[in-house]
This record gives C-alpha cells, sequence and structure tokens, in this order.
C-alpha cells in the first residue's frame, strides 16, 4: 500500500508543482492572454490545487492502512497541541499577506467590479516581510504545515508515508519560492536568509554571565 500512497501523493505534487511553474504560466498566457492569467489563473490554481489535495487524500484514507505506533494519552495530547499550535501559526501568518490576493479571489473581484487588477502576472503584489512572524522565520507557512502533518497522533503506516512526503515536499517548495524571492528582491533577500531562519526559531543563545 505504500507504493500507491508515493504514486497518489507524487500525482498531487506534481500537478501541484507544475501549475506553480513559470513555463506553465507562460503557456496559459500565450494561450488565453495576459490579462485572463493575471485575473484568474491564481484563483484557478488554488481551487484545482484543492480539488487535487482532496481527491488525494480521500484516496488515500480508503487504503488499507495498519498502525505502527498508538501513544498513550499524554502523549496524543502532546502531538495534538503541536498540530493545533500549526494551525495557529497557519491563521496567524494568513492574518498578516493578502490572503485574498494570495488564493486569487481578490483579483477576479476586482476583474468583475471593473477595477484595476495590478501586481504580477497573476496580480499578487510583493512586499518582502521581515518583521512579526517573518522576522523570526522564512517560512511560517510552510513550518504550520511541517507541525500538522508531523505530528498525526495515532502513525500508521500510510500516514506515516504521507508525512515523510509532505515534509520533503514543504523543503522543496521553500527553496524554490527562496529561488524566487532572491531574483525579486535581489540583495536584500541574501541579507534576509542571513538573519532569519528557515523554518523554525533559532533559541535564544546563553552566554556566559560575568560577575561585575
Amino acid at each position: 500500500m505504500i507504493l500507491y500512497v508515493i504514486l497518489i501523493f507524487g500525482c498531487f505534487a506534481l500537478l501541484h508543482s507544475l501549475l506553480a511553474a513559470d513555463r506553465i504560466k507562460d503557456l496559459f498566457t500565450r494561450l488565453a492572454g495576459r490579462k485572463f492569467v493575471k485575473v484568474f489563473y491564481r484563483f484557478g490554481y488554488v481551487v484545482i490545487s484543492a480539488i487535487a489535495s482532496l481527491a488525494a487524500f480521500g484516496l488515500i484514507s480508503v487504503l488499507p492502512d495498519k498502525v505502527l505506533w498508538n501513544p498513550s494519552t499524554p502523549m496524543k495530547i502532546i502531538m495534538g497541541l503541536l498540530q493545533f499550535s500549526g494551525l495557529l501559526l497557519g491563521l496567524a501568518t494568513f492574518s498578516r499577506i493578502d490572503s485574498m490576493g494570495f488564493i486569487g479571489f481578490k483579483q477576479a473581484m476586482n476583474f468583475i467590479k471593473g477595477r484595476e487588477v495590478s501586481g504580477d502576472a497573476e496580480g499578487i503584489e510583493h512586499h518582502l516581510s521581515k518583521d512579526g512572524l517573518y522576522g523570526i522565520m522564512r517560512h511560517p507557512l510552510y513550518t504550520a504545515g511541517i507541525l500538522i502533518f508531523s505530528f498525526i497522533p495515532v502513525i500508521t503506516a500510510n500516514w506515516l508515508t504521507v508525512s515523510i512526503l509532505a515534509d520533503l515536499y514543504f523543503i522543496y517548495g521553500a527553496l524554490i519560492e527562496e529561488r524566487r524571492l532572491i531574483k525579486r528582491f535581489g540583495q536584500e533577500y541574501r541579507d534576509y536568509m542571513k538573519t532569519v531562519p528557515r523554518f523554525f526559531p533559532r533559541l535564544p543563545h546563553t552566554g556566559q554571565i560575568r560577575n561585575e
């Protein structure tokens, strides 16, 4: 069954990655026009990705599975709290960004209402955030995903495979995003990378206490 899980997740990841690739956006631009892509591509990408993820997880959930580790109740509570912290982190991150623009809804509504759609090729306004959550980790949304997928309270063979694949995909996504951000912001982002960790905040440095 593990091979089926890998195949299903792989199909989702391939579709998600292809739709996010610049060459696919360029193809849609040639076929449908720059304005169509700027207005509707992002929203379509999010809808298709959501449907694909629901389909993938639905297929995986009906596959035969076996429990590898059923921890004690206190451990389940701890793991559940870590998952919940990931959910809160994701919500907190969305509250700091233009979430409607991020999912493409804002672009489509502005077009329908006759307003100008500004931003990049997908109608997204880009600003380099370096404070708040982005002051302690570069990719809080990916960190949220890692927490949610890594701490499923009951470990089964299929969902352990999903957790590993999802975490690897989050890491891959962060690396690809950083390449794009370096291209967009240049040295400013490189300097930011030197001071802020990728996924998890650095532990406070405990130096030697000197007697005055």
